[in-house]
């Protein structure tokens, strides 16, 4: 009688007390309650132990419009007990049945469903913290936050969550246990927050600062919890043995070999806010393959990490400012320069494996300082080689910081080499009237020993921001001889200028449109000389945001190139030194990404060096339950040359994805390109048979076009099974 009881109050709305409404500027309070006998984690929320805490909510709406009642009520709940932190979320609706919630695997995307974001800042540093990602089917993601800025997605922290979808609406349950956070037991009170999408509405509310400007991972802007009293972490130790079977065939040479394996890894916490990590016999066989890309342009590509490991408090090594090395833009050619990056170890600059007997770090804070120190020991020719990479930041003012980074050492050569650096960064989100500005400035100096001496490199940057303009400048210098071999470089012996100036107006009197931005972009890079190398200007005439959360935009871009010498693009076409000159355009489409069946098209036209090409690139996303997702990527490009063959380049990606459970998933990743004439496919099964314990089976296998069909030329096959024993 007493579930019953409960379900009928939690169906309606509670009062909040002044002290714990949302707010568009300050922080709310919300207390916690120690409670003795833990809630079912179910996702009702029936639990007699949730009547004793006093509710919070109230949220103001962020997105499309600021600082006015989010139009669906929502209100949370704090519990705790010797162990464990628990969060509940009241997403009430007034037409339930017109919930969006796709998708129900680990780790993904939800940003266009229902869902909630629940922030902790555990030690209120105003800095740091961890994010933890909730929709109605219980799909769940996680993230940690450095600096305020830097969200690594790559975190898998052990915790669980459920959510049940309701006549009234929807709600969720989240049990996260203290030995998966790093915290100060003596602090009584962090800073928390909470967000609510509402994805038919694209409607986005917050509880404390909704500003348009502030996301729901600036831990800066987090409320406060409090109330939290006898906190226990353990002596913070995780073990995690993992055991390793492989079968790989190479139909080409009549090869097959079959492997076992096996290492672990252990996790300490040095103290509250410090931990180092050890991985003995470090294994990477459930990484996701890359995906292919297709390279228009003498310069090398960029193929990001996926590797747990190293992606794990990565944003502790960050340098620079988000600015310094990459632009906005999704695409991955703008990554001109990373200092540290840590793909060089364990990989070739051809992507094969090379073993690594031992890999550990420590990470974490020291009062105002923030610690990252990395080793690895990889396999060499003759011996091992060793890779050590250091970087320590100290916080000033209230949200910026200076530092120092050093990496010693080259995973794949026995030449000594080594880089180091100083930075600061700067951050104010209450500049000239609420506006954010960012400001950063850098040095370098690389070391080789083939080369000698000291190579420079700088770059200072600085950008201004609000709800509708965005204004932003750089300048980056790379020598010549730059040569960080733990790091990734583009382009050397280069300077570059780039501006940037966006204007976003909203229309609240106009029902079908949201908002519109136009801007301007200037990029001119230089040799050290000052003489131009090659400029892009590009134009965003209008990109429309409609209510219905389509997306409409229309762009100009204007490009010079005066390559000084030769080069080859994907297909093998050679574009002779010159000076080349061309204009092109830009039209793109999306549908709402919220809905069943999505569409994200671009055509662009115009000319390419000396010929003239059309582009279209395409992304279909089908998700006819929320079990199944099935998403189609296909690229063309159509070149048309005045003095070579005509170019026709086909990139076609599939993904296919089934969830069984929140826990178990199976994807599988299919792709095909015309250059190679091949095809590859990944699938991988991966159950969290318990929260931070997974298995995975992964199938790789490899296909070469010949005269009489597409035919197998390699075969990988692995298991893996992983265990987490935390004391």
């Amino acid at each position: 009688m007493l579930g019953l009881g409960q379900a009928a109050i939690a169906a309606e709305h509670s009062i909040i007390a002044p002290e714990s409404k949302g707010t568009f500027r300050g922080r709310p309070t919300v207390a916690a309650v120690r409670v003795t006998k833990a809630p079912d984690i179910d996702g009702h929320l029936i639990d007699e132990a949730w009547s004793y805490a006093k509710p919070a909510g109230e949220f103001l709406q962020k997105e499309p419009k600021q600082n006015i009642p989010h139009s669906q009520r929502t209100e949370f709940r704090v519990l705790y007990n010797n162990d464990t932190l628990f969060v509940g979320v009241w997403c009430f609706d007034t037409e339930a049945r017109n919930i969006i919630a796709h998708t129900m695997e680990r780790d993904v995307m939800m940003r266009y469903e229902d869902m909630v974001n629940i922030t902790l800042d555990t030690f209120q540093d105003r800095r740091n913290g961890y994010i933890f990602t909730v929709n109605p089917n219980g799909a769940r993601s996680d993230a940690t936050v450095s600096n305020n800025t830097s969200r690594n997605s790559e975190w898998d922290g052990a915790w669980r969550a459920k959510s049940k979808k309701h006549a009234w609406g929807w709600s969720t349950e989240v049990a996260i246990p203290f030995k998966s956070l790093s915290f100060d037991e003596k602090n009584d009170s962090w800073g928390i927050n909470i967000y609510r999408n509402i994805g038919r509405f694209g409607e986005r509310g917050q509880w404390a600062n909704s500003r348009r400007i502030s996301r729901s991972y600036h831990v800066s802007g987090c409320g406060d919890l409090t109330g939290l009293h006898g906190l226990r972490q353990g002596i913070g130790l995780d073990i995690t043995p993992y055991a390793t079977g492989k079968y790989s065939k190479d139909y080409d040479s009549k090869d097959s070999d079959l492997l076992g394996d096996f290492g672990f890894d252990v996790r300490y916490r040095l103290t509250p806010s410090l931990t180092a990590l050890a991985s003995i016999n470090t294994d990477f066989a459930e990484t996701e393959i890359d995906t292919r890309q297709v390279n228009f342009t003498r310069f090398p590509l960029f193929f990001p990490e996926k590797r747990q490991f190293f992606l794990e408090d990565s944003g502790i090594f960050g340098f620079g400012g988000g600015e310094s090395s990459r632009r906005r833009s999704r695409d991955s050619s703008d990554t001109l320069l990373m200092p540290f990056f840590s793909r060089r170890i364990g990989l070739s600059s051809k992507g094969q494996i090379t073993p690594i007997q031992f890999a550990g770090k420590v990470t974490g804070r020291i009062k105002d300082y923030n610690i990252g120190l990395l080793n690895a020991v990889v396999e060499g020719d003759d011996h091992p080689r060793n890779a050590f990479v250091g970087r320590v930041s100290r916080n000033v003012f209230e949200q910026s910081s200076f530092g120092f980074l050093t990496t010693v050492g080259d995973p794949n050569s026995d030449e000594m080499n080594s880089v180091t650096g100083i930075d600061f960064q700067y951050r104010n989100t209450d500049f000239v009237g609420g506006h954010t500005f960012e400001a950063n400035l850098y040095v370098l100096g690389s070391y080789s020993e083939d080369l000698g001496g000291l190579e420079p490199t700088w770059a200072t940057n600085a950008k201004l921001y609000d709800r509708n303009i965005e204004l932003s400048a750089s300048v980056m210098e790379i020598g010549n001889d730059f040569n960080p071999a733990m790091g990734f470089v583009r382009r050397r012996g280069t300077r570059r200028h780039m501006l940037e100036a966006e204007f976003t107006p909203y229309f609240e009197e106009i029902s079908w449109l949201r908002n519109t931005r136009h801007g301007y972009e200037a990029e001119l890079y230089t040799d050290l000389g000052n003489d131009v190398v090659n400029t892009k200007q590009t134009f965003n005439l209008a990109s429309l945001s409609f209510e219905s959360q389509e997306m409409l935009s229309l762009s100009v871009s204007h490009h010079t190139d005066r390559p000084n010498k030769d080069f080859d693009i994907s297909d093998g076409t050679v574009i002779p030194a010159g000076n080349y000159d061309w204009w092109d355009a830009r039209l793109s489409l999306n549908t709402g990404l919220y809905r069943k069946f999505a569409a994200a098209n671009s055509y662009t036209v115009g000319s390419f060096y000396d010929g003239d090409r059309q582009q279209l690139s395409s992304t279909l996303v089908y998700r006819p339950t929320n079990r199944i997702s099935l998403m189609l990527d296909y690229s063309l490009n159509l070149i048309d040359w005045e003095q070579f063959k005509d170019s026709t380049i086909n990139l076609i990606s599939g993904r296919i994805q089934y969830s069984f459970t929140p826990d178990l998933t199976l994807f599988n990743l299919i792709q095909y390109d015309d250059i190679s004439n091949s095809i590859g496919v990944n699938s991988r099964l991966q159950w969290e048979y318990k929260p931070g314990a997974k298995m995975f089976f992964v199938v790789n296998q490899g296909y070469v076009d010949e005269m009489t069909g597409f035919v197998i030329r390699d075969l990988e096959v692995v298991a893996k099974v992983g265990g987490l024993f935390r004391f």
